[in-house]
């Protein structure tokens, strides 16, 4: 920096000095111009007046008249040279020596007039000496500026000298501070060098460090993504396909599949998979995959783990890894990640730590809504026949109701008492009445649509919800259910197959009622007069009409 500033004062110093030399050279120039034009208007005048004088005394010898007009001309010539002269010229000694010179020329030029007039011997000697002196006085001024000229040319020659010593002297410092620039410039280009190379090393590190951060905010969006997805679903297989779809983004090349352990805790079921994935068998038992053995993390791979699990379709993969599903000391399942090539593994490896993450957070949720849907599934199904019960009932029946208003169409309530059930009871004890019971609800399921809704109400009754199924359509159906009924043979204690038997009560809206009470009053009193009848039989809540 101080090298530059120097170099700059140095120039600007060298500029001045080259700038005053050069007015000084083109002063001196001048002068010397100058000197030279005066000489030049010197040598005219001296001209003229040797000519002025050589033609009066032409005239005065012959009388010419064109003589005449020729020396007057020459002495305006000479009046105007010397006047030009005179204003010229910027020597004090010169200008008054030239100022002499135009008052002996127009002297001069007044006693040839003179003479033109009256030609005397007198006046010619007069002429003679007044010619001789202003050619003195022109000839002394000749002499004075071939002075002034040689000095001006010396002094002229003596600035181009000092001009080219100071030129020469100037390249030579410049060319000593365009070396010594350099040699910093050198310097200071191989310090920058080596810091670029420090910069670039740190920039690496901070890239890798940015990579590293961009990553891991990348994960936890992702976390939290998937965290937001697992808290808005409402079932475990909403959640299921959650896991698959966000491990999916982790590993978009896997292969992957996430396995459940089913209600029986005895098998594995396929819950959910990415791309169609087909090289994982469905209900497997538990131990065929060695992560459910080991309960962690589990990495076959050539060379470190070659077990392979049991529960692939064909030839297990040499590359793959299993995950266990866990919480609260339950084992949930297991997510297998098939690894189609070495990038996905590579990728993989770097992952585990995050997919085993979310492997945990999914496992809470996962064991989370198993928990409320056992829970929501005991508070609407009965525990025995695995019925709705008849709180769910309510609610159904409430909501079908509405639905076939808005619609205007129509609803049918079967209600189904089996006979003489406290007689078999008493006689073969609860447990005989629990399998009556059971048997009966697989004929209901059996027999009625997927849109109807079978219900225990209580004791040994239960209630159909049909709905869009009229009076003649419902009458038909409950006829169907209490023949299957009536086929049904049980065995109790060795003894003789019993025969079980059912009454039922058919209601229809908006026939038999416009409220939920009305349409359950009718089809109760319809079941009523079933059981008065005899049993075994259906009964119409309008018609009464008994088979």
């Amino acid at each position: 920096m101080l090298g530059a500033l120097g170099a700059v004062l140095f120039i600007c110093a060298a500029a001045i000095i080259f700038y005053k030399n050069t007015q000084q050279l083109l002063a001196s120039r001048g002068l010397e111009e100058h000197s030279q034009q005066v000489s030049s208007l010197l040598e005219i005048s001296a001209q003229r007046m040797e000519r002025m004088d050589y033609l009066g005394r032409l005239y005065l010898a012959g009388r010419n008249k064109d003589d005449l007009n020729t020396v007057q001309a020459t002495a305006a010539q000479l009046d105007t040279t010397l006047a030009q002269l005179e204003n010229f010229i910027w020597d004090s000694n010169q200008r008054s020596r030239a100022h002499g010179a135009h008052d002996c020329a127009l002297e001069l030029t007044r006693q040839v007039n003179g003479l033109m007039q009256q030609d005397t011997e007198p006046g010619r000697m007069s002429l003679t000496r007044k010619a001789l002196e202003c050619r003195d006085i022109i000839s002394r001024m000749q002499v004075e500026e071939a002075a002034l000229l040689k000095q001006r040319m010396q002094i002229a020659h003596r600035g181009t000298y000092r001009n080219l010593v100071a030129g020469i002297a100037f390249l030579l410092v410049s060319l000593t501070v365009v070396l010594t620039l350099f040699g910093f410039l050198l310097r200071d280009a191989g310090q920058r060098m080596r810091t670029e190379e420090q910069l670039f090393e740190t920039n690496l590190r901070m890239n890798s460090t940015v990579q590293t951060l961009q990553e891991k905010l990348d994960e936890n969006k992702l976390r939290a993504a998937m965290r937001g997805e697992l808290q808005i679903s409402a079932t475990p297989a909403e959640a299921h396909q959650i896991v698959v779809r966000y491990m999916a983004q982790v590993v978009p090349a896997a292969k992957i599949t996430l396995l459940t352990v089913n209600r029986s805790q005895q098998i594995l079921e396929i819950a959910a998979t990415s791309g169609g994935q087909t090289e994982i068998m469905d209900g497997v038992p538990l131990n065929a995959c060695c992560a459910m053995r080991s309960a962690r993390l589990r990495h076959r791979r050539p060379g470190v783990s070659e077990i392979d699990c049991m529960h692939f379709r064909g030839a297990p993969p040499e590359n793959y890894i299993c995950l266990p599903l866990a919480a609260q000391g339950e084992s949930l399942g297991v997510l297998y990640l098939g690894c189609p090539d070495t990038s996905t593994c590579s990728r993989l490896d770097s992952h585990l730590d995050f997919l085993e993450g979310l492997m945990e957070l999914s496992s809470m949720w996962i064991a989370g809504l198993n928990l409320r849907a056992r829970l929501e599934e005991e508070s609407i199904r009965d525990g025995l026949t695995h019925l709705f019960n008849r709180r769910f009932m309510e609610i159904a029946l409430e909501r079908e109701l509405r639905l076939a208003a808005r619609r205007k169409g129509e609803l049918s309530l079967l209600m189904l008492d089996i006979d003489h059930f406290k007689r078999f009871n008493d006689t073969f004890g609860h447990e005989a009445g629990d399998q009556i019971l059971r048997e009966v609800s697989e004929i209901l399921r059996e027999s009625v649509r997927t849109e109807d809704i079978v219900c225990r109400y209580g004791g040994e009754e239960f209630l159909v919800i049909l709905p869009g199924m009229g009076a003649e359509a419902s009458f038909h159906r409950a006829e169907d259910i209490r023949q299957r009924v009536s086929k049904m043979r049980l065995d109790f204690h060795r003894e003789a197959p019993k025969e079980v038997t059912i009454s039922i009560g058919v209601s229809t809206y908006p026939q038999a009622g416009q409220a939920v009470e009305e349409l359950v009053r009718s089809a109760d009193r319809a079941l009523y007069s079933a059981k008065e009848r005899g049993r075994n039989r259906v009964v119409a809540a309008e018609s009464a009409i008994a088979v």
